[in-house]
């Protein structure tokens, strides 16, 4: 079966581009249930034009409904899937693997792909997926990690080969959300992984380009390619679109080579630099220079205006001119080679230019009419879409939670453990993998942490297993549900977001600790309260593979992020703490009573502190400077 080129169509020019340069599918948003809210997106009235347009095309059409729901919109998220499927919608891209089981019944034929954003790093979450078409990886995973997911599951098995990377690792940040509100799960990402801090771009990453990799991509039988760039134009998606294209078609006659002129077009469009990524383990991914779009690099003006040429110029391509006064634009109107006007020049050739630019200046390529050929496309068949009718099933949701309080704390010290556990904490967890955890005490539970690489996450289970803990706290999903015998929690790293999420855990065996992002009110409407809600301190903000040196993150207005190492990863923790104390007896009220602290300093008198809340006992003063989070408004 021939791999799949799957483009971005973030509005009716970028589709038209997607489909005239070669995709084989594409992916758009309609409304506001997608991770690329702030894309043009279509309308509801727009799925069956546009689906048709596809099909005409032979082109297969891919809604992204992967974002976060809440209870409120359960309603109007399933509503948009009828009328995707009724549209003709190949296949609807979730995060939200509850959804799938009634996807799979409600709309029998339309696929079910789970987005990257669900975070599955391993082969252990097979049976969380059950019925799943297709797994998005996530982006930090090299190339023998998905083929052997893939060998592992028999899941087809898609790949982001080019666009935008994220600094955290998919569905895991909540930097945009705690900062302002918006929610990255939710589609609203404000970047602020864009901005300075410690006065430099730490979290700011290349763009990913593994065009040169495809054929070992191909082998390590990958189903699809996609290419990020939703929020990006049209010519971006023409010219991604037309690289990976003839990339792709000269690999299936076995000659495989790399249009230049495309990919000219692709960095004219939109470069930010580029990176092979962790998929080719490389350590290139962060540039801290600049957060934004950069031209192609010409090479630095010499005396007399002359330069050699890092890149191929024409006449009439804008440059952009970087010195010590800033940056500023202007076009080539001469080129002078070996004392002749030419109408072009190429790499290694050193020109004279006739340019508002200084000795010294670094000159780079910024726009240009493009340089490939256009694409011609085979005819290909149309799609013909025969669909039964839309079954109404919905699963019964629990009604109920837990009637006993529970208080949870997870520490990071073994003398922290004892200590939370002698002020009356009804379960301690300690890491699993530390040194000097100690399994064979039942009184110290444990906890796994989240986004597990194959190798990790067998590691994890078989030492809990081993272990005499009497409950676990795990942030790997796929690893909790396959902890027996004793009481699992899902850390908050699951993105438990609604009743049907909270349910399909406790059908496993598994409690959830609620998402973060919720607001009191909206937890207070939950039918089903089997769950857990954090409660007490530093939440983890983001979570990173990527290097990060630092021991702390300051941004530019003096706030200070610290930085802690957990595992395979690095968390860059909330500059203020997360404190509910009196508060919590909203959660109480409403008939929340699993309560998870996060401590890492005063444990003894935080977790009897918050004992006495819980018993009833009316505490007024509290120590230090506390935030509620988004407990307050919740999340856009």
């Amino acid at each position: 079966m021939a791999v799949e080129l799957l483009a971005p169509a973030g509005g009716w020019d970028a589709l038209r581009a997607a489909v005239s340069n070669g995709a084989d599918a594409v992916y758009f948003g309609a409304g506001s249930f997608n991770a690329r809210r702030r894309a043009e997106n279509f309308s509801d009235a727009n799925l069956p034009g546009v689906v048709s347009f596809c099909h005409d095309t032979g082109v297969k059409a891919y809604l992204a409904a992967n974002i976060l729901v809440k209870n409120s919109e359960l309603e109007d998220f399933f509503g948009l899937l009828k009328r995707a499927y009724s549209a003709g919608v190949d296949a609807v891209i979730i995060q939200d693997i509850s959804f799938v089981r009634i996807i799979k019944e409600c709309f029998p034929g339309m696929e079910a792909h789970v987005s990257t954003q669900a975070a599955v790093f391993n082969s252990f979450h097979k049976e969380l997926l059950e019925g799943v078409d297709r797994v998005i990886l996530p982006r930090e995973l090299t190339l023998n990690q998905v083929k052997e997911f893939q060998d592992k599951t028999g899941f087809d098995v898609e790949l982001f080969v080019q666009g935008a990377l994220c600094y955290s690792m998919s569905g895991q940040c909540l930097l945009s959300s705690f900062l302002g509100g918006r929610s990255g799960n939710r589609g609203l990402c404000a970047q602020p992984c864009r901005k300075e801090y410690n006065g430099k771009f730490l979290l700011s990453t290349r763009d990913l380009c593994l065009v040169e990799k495809i054929p070992k991509i191909v082998s390590a039988g990958v189903s699809s390619l996609k290419i990020e760039g939703r929020l990006r134009s049209p010519e971006y998606v023409a010219a991604a679109t037309a690289l990976y294209r003839r990339a792709l078609d000269s690999l299936e006659k076995g000659r495989f080579v790399v249009d230049l002129d495309s990919f000219v077009d692709m960095e004219l469009a939109f470069n930010r630099e580029y990176t092979q990524g962790m998929l080719m383990r490389m350590n290139d991914v962060v540039t801290p220079d600049a957060g934004g779009k950069r031209g192609i690099s010409l090479g630095v003006l010499g005396a007399g205006g002359s330069i050699t040429l890092k890149a191929a110029l024409r006449v009439g391509d804008g440059v952009g001119i970087l010195s010590k006064r800033g940056m500023h634009g202007d076009h080539v109107k001469r080129i002078e080679y070996k004392g002749k006007m030419v109408d072009s020049a190429g790499i290694g050739q050193t020109v004279r230019l006739n340019i508002n630019a200084h000795p010294g200046d670094v000159i780079v390529l910024s726009s240009g009419i493009p340089r490939r050929k256009p694409y011609k496309q085979a005819a290909r068949k149309p799609i013909i879409m025969e669909r039964a009718p839309p079954l109404n099933y919905f699963p019964k949701i629990h009604s109920g939670g837990f009637s006993d309080a529970c208080l949870l704390v997870k520490v990071y010290s073994l003398k922290d453990a004892y200590l939370a556990k002698d002020a009356g904490a009804d379960y301690v967890y300690y890491n699993i993998f530390a040194r000097d955890y100690p399994c064979d005490d039942p009184r110290i539970s444990a906890y796994v942490p989240r986004c597990l690489g194959e190798h990790t996450a067998q590691k994890a289970l078989s030492l809990a297993q081993d272990s005499n803990a009497s409950s676990v706290l795990c942030g790997d999903p796929g690893v909790a549900v396959h902890i027996k015998g004793r009481r699992v929690y899902l850390d908050m790293s699951g993105n438990v977001f609604n009743d049907l999420s909270v349910g399909f855990y406790n059908d496993r065996t598994v409690i959830p600790v609620i998402s973060p992002e919720l607001s009191f009110k909206e937890l207070s409407q939950f039918s089903d309260k089997r769950f857990a809600a954090y409660v007490h301190g530093r939440l983890p903000l983001l979570s990173t593979r990527y290097s990060l040196s630092s021991e702390y993150l300051r941004d530019a207005k003096g706030y200070v992020f610290p930085v802690r190492g957990e595992g395979e990863y690095k968390q860059v923790l909330n500059s203020v703490p997360l404190g509910l104390f009196s508060s919590i007896t909203k959660l109480k009220d409403a008939g929340i009573n699993q309560y998870l602290l996060d401590l890492e300093k005063d444990v003894s008198e935080t977790v009897k502190l918050y004992g006495k809340i819980i018993s009833g006992e009316n505490i007024k003063k509290f120590p230090g400077e506390y935030t509620l989070g988004n407990y307050r408004e919740g999340v856009l």
